[in-house]
């Protein structure tokens, strides 16, 4: 543990402390002294002696003398967010977005006004079908969904002709194509862009060969907009 996150380093100190005028201060009283004595005790290569030397000052040290330490590292734990009994600071978990799609697949983090989520149509698409899909979809299947994939892909795009969507998504759903890898790569890469790492995973569509694959994320998350019959889980 780093002494530094806990109190200033004296004026004068340098990387071998001078356990001598230390040892002085802790038998003045300094609680300061005591906690920072117990600390470097167990910190490898900071002091100049060995710190066994005053190892049982904390066995010896008075009920109320204990209590006052007690209180200054808890009022400093505090201070820096870190859990009475916690060994370590951990990060804070990073959180979910709730993602909001509205009837022309207009995807928003946060909340309904939130900001759009940029995807280009093609990924936009494939990644409309997986959330929709929560149970997942094999790949060697994806076939099965080309209508579906074609009207939302019509609906993001709907100045494309039929031709070209029909053209577009029969590369993606086509087994000897590597049309539908890129546009997972692609789609994956982005999500690590716009959100945070961890919570970016669960935004992915991930699963291994022969199994579904599918976007991990909470269905609950996914807040479809109404009056299209078209969104919202098939």
């Amino acid at each position: 543990m780093s002494i530094v996150l806990l109190w200033e380093w004296p004026v004068g100190f340098g990387s071998s402390c001078d356990s001598a005028y230390l040892y002085i201060m802790i038998k003045r009283g300094s609680i300061e002294a005591q906690l920072m004595w117990l600390l470097l005790s167990g910190a490898r290569g900071v002091l100049g002696e060995p710190a066994a030397d005053y190892g049982g000052m904390l066995e010896r040290m008075e009920a109320e003398e204990l209590l006052a330490l007690m209180e200054k590292v808890q009022e400093r734990l505090n201070a820096l967010g870190v859990s009475a009994g916690a060994a370590e600071m951990e990060p804070a978990a990073a959180e979910q977005v709730d993602l909001y799609i509205d009837r022309h697949y207009i995807i928003r983090m946060g909340a309904s006004d939130g900001p759009e989520l940029p995807l280009r149509p093609l990924v936009k698409a494939l990644f409309i079908l997986f959330l929709r899909h929560p149970e997942g979809i094999l790949l060697k299947q994806r076939d099965r969904y080309r209508q579906e994939l074609e009207e939302i892909y019509a609906v993001i795009c709907p100045n494309t002709s039929v031709d070209v969507i029909r053209a577009r998504v029969g590369r993606l759903v086509n087994l000897q194509d590597n049309s539908f890898s890129e546009k997972a790569s692609v789609l994956n890469a982005r999500l690590e862009e716009l959100l945070p790492v961890d919570t970016a995973e669960d935004y992915k569509i991930q699963g291994y060969n022969g199994h579904p694959r599918r976007i991990p994320l909470n269905p609950l998350l996914v807040h479809w907009g109404e009056g299209d019959a078209g969104s919202g889980p098939a």
